[in-house]
Protein backbone atom coordinates (compact mmCIF):
# COMPACT_ATOMS: atom_id res chain seq x y z
CA UNK A 1 0.00 0.00 0.00
CA UNK A 2 3.01 2.63 0.82
CA UNK A 3 4.00 2.27 -2.60
CA UNK A 4 1.17 4.04 -4.31
CA UNK A 5 1.05 6.62 -1.41
CA UNK A 6 4.74 8.02 -2.23
CA UNK A 7 4.26 7.63 -6.28
CA UNK A 8 0.91 9.47 -6.44
CA UNK A 9 2.53 12.53 -4.74
CA UNK A 10 4.58 13.59 -7.44
CA UNK A 11 1.76 13.22 -9.68
CA UNK A 12 -0.70 14.96 -7.04
CA UNK A 13 1.44 17.76 -6.20
CA UNK A 14 3.35 18.56 -9.73
CA UNK A 15 1.12 16.72 -12.42
CA UNK A 16 -1.34 19.11 -14.60
CA UNK A 17 -4.54 19.37 -14.10
CA UNK A 18 -5.53 17.18 -17.30
CA UNK A 19 -3.36 14.58 -15.54
CA UNK A 20 -4.71 14.70 -12.11
CA UNK A 21 -8.12 14.65 -13.88
CA UNK A 22 -6.95 11.63 -15.69
CA UNK A 23 -5.08 9.27 -13.05
CA UNK A 24 -6.02 10.67 -9.44
CA UNK A 25 -9.43 9.06 -9.26
CA UNK A 26 -8.70 5.94 -11.12
CA UNK A 27 -6.03 5.69 -8.38
CA UNK A 28 -8.54 5.96 -5.58
CA UNK A 29 -10.80 3.81 -6.83
CA UNK A 30 -8.36 0.96 -7.34
CA UNK A 31 -8.95 0.51 -11.29
CA UNK A 32 -5.29 1.70 -11.81
CA UNK A 33 -2.49 1.50 -9.75
CA UNK A 34 0.71 3.57 -9.68
CA UNK A 35 3.31 1.69 -7.70
CA UNK A 36 6.46 1.75 -9.67
CA UNK A 37 8.72 4.58 -9.35
CA UNK A 38 12.01 4.48 -11.68
CA UNK A 39 14.76 5.89 -9.88
CA UNK A 40 17.56 3.96 -8.94
CA UNK A 41 20.41 3.30 -11.81
CA UNK A 42 22.94 1.05 -12.03
CA UNK A 43 26.00 3.41 -12.19
CA UNK A 44 24.49 6.23 -10.02
CA UNK A 45 24.06 4.74 -7.35
CA UNK A 46 22.65 6.99 -4.44
CA UNK A 47 23.73 9.28 -6.35
CA UNK A 48 20.13 10.44 -8.25
CA UNK A 49 21.94 13.48 -10.38
CA UNK A 50 24.30 11.25 -11.88
CA UNK A 51 21.51 9.90 -13.85
CA UNK A 52 22.50 8.51 -17.65
CA UNK A 53 18.69 7.33 -18.11
CA UNK A 54 17.93 10.04 -21.07
CA UNK A 55 14.40 11.48 -22.66
CA UNK A 56 14.66 13.07 -26.10
CA UNK A 57 12.23 14.63 -28.14
CA UNK A 58 11.21 12.83 -31.22
CA UNK A 59 11.75 14.27 -34.29
CA UNK A 60 7.83 15.07 -34.90
CA UNK A 61 8.59 16.53 -31.24
CA UNK A 62 4.84 14.64 -30.20
CA UNK A 63 6.82 12.04 -28.08
CA UNK A 64 10.13 11.80 -25.82
CA UNK A 65 12.40 8.70 -26.58
CA UNK A 66 13.51 6.62 -23.24
CA UNK A 67 16.71 5.12 -23.42
CA UNK A 68 18.84 4.12 -20.29
CA UNK A 69 18.22 1.14 -17.62
CA UNK A 70 17.06 1.58 -14.12
CA UNK A 71 17.81 -1.27 -11.34
CA UNK A 72 16.18 -2.31 -8.06
CA UNK A 73 12.66 -1.14 -9.32
CA UNK A 74 9.76 -2.71 -7.40
CA UNK A 75 6.37 -3.13 -7.30
CA UNK A 76 6.35 -3.34 -11.54
CA UNK A 77 4.13 -6.25 -11.85
CA UNK A 78 1.47 -5.25 -9.80
CA UNK A 79 1.16 -1.71 -11.39
CA UNK A 80 -0.33 -0.33 -14.19
CA UNK A 81 1.44 2.36 -14.52
CA UNK A 82 5.14 4.45 -13.32
CA UNK A 83 6.78 7.27 -12.23
CA UNK A 84 9.88 7.85 -14.08
CA UNK A 85 12.86 10.10 -13.73
CA UNK A 86 15.39 10.39 -16.86
CA UNK A 87 17.62 13.58 -17.90
CA UNK A 88 16.05 15.60 -20.61
CA UNK A 89 19.17 17.65 -20.52
CA UNK A 90 22.77 15.64 -20.99
CA UNK A 91 24.78 16.16 -17.99
CA UNK A 92 27.41 17.96 -19.58
CA UNK A 93 25.02 20.84 -20.39
CA UNK A 94 23.23 22.00 -17.39
CA UNK A 95 24.90 24.50 -14.32
CA UNK A 96 23.56 22.25 -11.38
CA UNK A 97 23.74 18.39 -11.45
CA UNK A 98 20.14 18.63 -10.42
CA UNK A 99 18.97 20.52 -13.23
CA UNK A 100 17.73 18.69 -16.70
CA UNK A 101 15.84 16.04 -15.06
CA UNK A 102 12.26 15.55 -16.01
CA UNK A 103 9.49 13.20 -14.97
CA UNK A 104 7.04 10.89 -16.63
CA UNK A 105 3.97 9.02 -15.95
CA UNK A 106 3.31 6.27 -18.53
CA UNK A 107 0.71 2.86 -18.82
CA UNK A 108 3.52 0.18 -18.42
CA UNK A 109 0.86 -1.93 -19.87
CA UNK A 110 2.08 -0.29 -23.57
CA UNK A 111 5.67 0.09 -23.07
CA UNK A 112 6.38 -3.49 -22.09
CA UNK A 113 7.59 -5.37 -25.03
CA UNK A 114 7.12 -2.16 -26.81
CA UNK A 115 10.63 -0.22 -26.19
CA UNK A 116 10.88 -1.36 -22.19
CA UNK A 117 11.96 -4.66 -21.00
CA UNK A 118 11.38 -6.14 -17.66
CA UNK A 119 13.73 -8.80 -15.72
CA UNK A 120 13.07 -9.47 -11.95
CA UNK A 121 15.89 -9.83 -10.02
CA UNK A 122 16.50 -11.78 -7.34
CA UNK A 123 17.11 -10.02 -3.63
CA UNK A 124 17.35 -10.90 -0.24
CA UNK A 125 14.83 -8.05 0.97
CA UNK A 126 10.75 -8.62 1.49
CA UNK A 127 10.30 -6.72 -1.40
CA UNK A 128 10.07 -7.56 -5.46
CA UNK A 129 12.29 -5.77 -7.48
CA UNK A 130 13.47 -5.02 -11.01
CA UNK A 131 15.89 -4.27 -13.68
CA UNK A 132 14.14 -2.14 -16.77
CA UNK A 133 15.89 -1.95 -19.91
CA UNK A 134 14.37 1.35 -21.99
CA UNK A 135 15.43 1.26 -26.04
CA UNK A 136 13.89 3.68 -28.02
CA UNK A 137 10.18 3.77 -25.54
CA UNK A 138 7.88 6.47 -27.21
CA UNK A 139 5.72 8.47 -24.72
CA UNK A 140 3.53 10.71 -25.47
CA UNK A 141 4.36 14.71 -24.82
CA UNK A 142 1.68 14.18 -22.60
CA UNK A 143 2.93 12.33 -20.24
CA UNK A 144 5.77 15.13 -18.81
CA UNK A 145 4.56 16.12 -15.44
CA UNK A 146 5.27 19.63 -14.29
CA UNK A 147 7.96 21.33 -16.17
CA UNK A 148 10.67 19.85 -18.39
CA UNK A 149 14.04 20.08 -16.61
CA UNK A 150 12.34 20.41 -12.70
CA UNK A 151 11.89 16.60 -12.42
CA UNK A 152 14.42 16.07 -9.23
CA UNK A 153 12.88 18.68 -6.85
CA UNK A 154 9.12 16.93 -8.02
CA UNK A 155 10.87 13.68 -7.24
CA UNK A 156 12.29 14.42 -3.93
CA UNK A 157 8.45 15.02 -2.62
CA UNK A 158 8.39 11.10 -3.14
CA UNK A 159 11.52 9.63 -2.07
CA UNK A 160 11.13 11.74 1.12
CA UNK A 161 7.55 10.15 1.75
CA UNK A 162 9.37 6.58 0.66
CA UNK A 163 11.91 6.88 2.65
CA UNK A 164 9.88 7.23 6.26
CA UNK A 165 7.45 4.59 4.78
CA UNK A 166 10.20 2.09 4.08
CA UNK A 167 11.75 2.56 7.42
CA UNK A 168 8.73 2.16 9.01
CA UNK A 169 8.19 -1.25 7.01
CA UNK A 170 11.75 -2.02 7.52
CA UNK A 171 10.55 -2.03 11.47
CA UNK A 172 7.94 -4.42 10.88
CA UNK A 173 10.19 -6.29 9.34
CA UNK A 174 12.78 -7.09 11.79
CA UNK A 175 10.57 -7.55 14.75
CA UNK A 176 8.69 -10.15 12.21
CA UNK A 177 12.32 -11.82 12.08
CA UNK A 178 12.99 -11.51 15.57
CA UNK A 179 10.01 -12.82 16.65
CA UNK A 180 10.30 -15.58 14.69
CA UNK A 181 13.72 -16.31 15.39
CA UNK A 182 12.93 -16.25 19.01
CA UNK A 183 10.64 -19.09 18.59
CA UNK A 184 12.71 -21.44 16.82
CA UNK A 185 15.44 -20.63 19.59
CA UNK A 186 12.49 -21.88 21.91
Amino acid sequence: AHAQVYTMGTLLRHGSEEQKREYLPKIASGELRLQAFGVTEPEAGTDTTQLTTAAGRSPDGDHYVINGRKIYISRVQHSDFMILLARTTPLDQVKRRSEGLSVFIFDLREAIGNGLTVKPRRVMINNETNELIFEDLRVPTSALIGEEGRGFRYILDGMNAERILIAAECIGNGRWFVDRATRRAK
